[in-house]
Protein backbone atom coordinates (compact mmCIF):
# COMPACT_ATOMS: atom_id res chain seq x y z
CA UNK A 1 0.00 0.00 0.00
CA UNK A 2 1.44 3.18 -0.77
CA UNK A 3 1.75 5.93 2.01
CA UNK A 4 -0.46 8.02 -0.10
CA UNK A 5 -3.24 5.92 -0.10
CA UNK A 6 -3.78 6.09 3.94
CA UNK A 7 -6.71 6.58 5.34
CA UNK A 8 -6.53 8.47 8.73
CA UNK A 9 -8.77 7.82 11.43
CA UNK A 10 -9.67 11.88 12.24
CA UNK A 11 -13.04 11.12 14.17
CA UNK A 12 -14.97 8.57 15.46
CA UNK A 13 -16.72 6.99 12.01
CA UNK A 14 -18.21 3.86 11.47
CA UNK A 15 -15.21 2.06 9.71
CA UNK A 16 -16.02 -1.40 9.58
CA UNK A 17 -16.03 -4.34 11.80
CA UNK A 18 -14.19 -7.77 12.25
CA UNK A 19 -16.03 -11.04 11.73
CA UNK A 20 -15.27 -14.18 13.65
CA UNK A 21 -15.65 -17.04 11.48
CA UNK A 22 -14.50 -19.93 14.40
CA UNK A 23 -18.52 -21.02 14.48
CA UNK A 24 -18.77 -21.72 10.69
CA UNK A 25 -15.07 -23.74 11.04
CA UNK A 26 -15.97 -25.50 13.84
CA UNK A 27 -19.29 -26.41 12.47
CA UNK A 28 -17.48 -27.91 8.84
CA UNK A 29 -14.87 -29.58 10.63
CA UNK A 30 -17.64 -31.49 13.25
CA UNK A 31 -15.60 -30.31 16.19
CA UNK A 32 -17.28 -29.00 19.43
CA UNK A 33 -16.74 -26.20 21.80
CA UNK A 34 -15.29 -29.05 24.60
CA UNK A 35 -13.29 -30.72 21.86
CA UNK A 36 -11.84 -28.12 20.84
CA UNK A 37 -11.00 -26.63 24.50
CA UNK A 38 -9.17 -30.15 24.78
CA UNK A 39 -7.48 -30.11 21.76
CA UNK A 40 -5.96 -26.03 22.30
CA UNK A 41 -6.25 -25.24 26.40
CA UNK A 42 -8.19 -22.60 25.15
CA UNK A 43 -10.47 -21.42 28.13
CA UNK A 44 -13.88 -23.17 27.10
CA UNK A 45 -15.31 -19.28 27.54
CA UNK A 46 -12.90 -17.76 25.06
CA UNK A 47 -13.48 -20.37 22.30
CA UNK A 48 -17.38 -19.79 23.05
CA UNK A 49 -17.34 -15.35 22.93
CA UNK A 50 -15.37 -16.45 19.64
CA UNK A 51 -17.76 -19.06 17.90
CA UNK A 52 -20.48 -16.69 18.74
CA UNK A 53 -18.94 -13.38 17.21
CA UNK A 54 -18.95 -11.61 20.37
CA UNK A 55 -15.27 -10.88 21.47
CA UNK A 56 -13.99 -7.69 21.16
CA UNK A 57 -10.31 -8.71 20.99
CA UNK A 58 -8.05 -11.84 20.20
CA UNK A 59 -5.04 -12.82 21.80
CA UNK A 60 -2.29 -13.84 18.78
CA UNK A 61 -1.30 -16.92 20.88
CA UNK A 62 -4.96 -17.91 20.75
CA UNK A 63 -5.47 -17.46 16.90
CA UNK A 64 -1.93 -19.49 16.76
CA UNK A 65 -3.52 -22.57 18.12
CA UNK A 66 -7.01 -22.17 17.01
CA UNK A 67 -5.16 -21.96 13.01
CA UNK A 68 -3.06 -24.93 13.92
CA UNK A 69 -5.37 -27.14 15.46
CA UNK A 70 -8.34 -26.45 13.30
CA UNK A 71 -5.37 -26.54 9.57
CA UNK A 72 -6.52 -23.24 8.79
CA UNK A 73 -5.23 -19.47 8.03
CA UNK A 74 -5.89 -16.07 9.69
CA UNK A 75 -8.27 -14.95 7.37
CA UNK A 76 -10.26 -18.37 7.74
CA UNK A 77 -11.25 -17.14 11.41
CA UNK A 78 -11.02 -13.25 10.93
CA UNK A 79 -12.59 -11.48 8.16
CA UNK A 80 -12.90 -7.54 7.39
CA UNK A 81 -16.51 -6.09 6.62
CA UNK A 82 -16.17 -2.76 5.15
CA UNK A 83 -18.94 -0.37 6.26
CA UNK A 84 -21.47 0.60 3.58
Amino acid sequence: MQKDNLKPIIQEIEYGTIKVNLGKLMEKAGISTYKLNNATNVRFQTIQTLKENNATRIDFNVLAKLCYTLDCKVADILEYVPNK
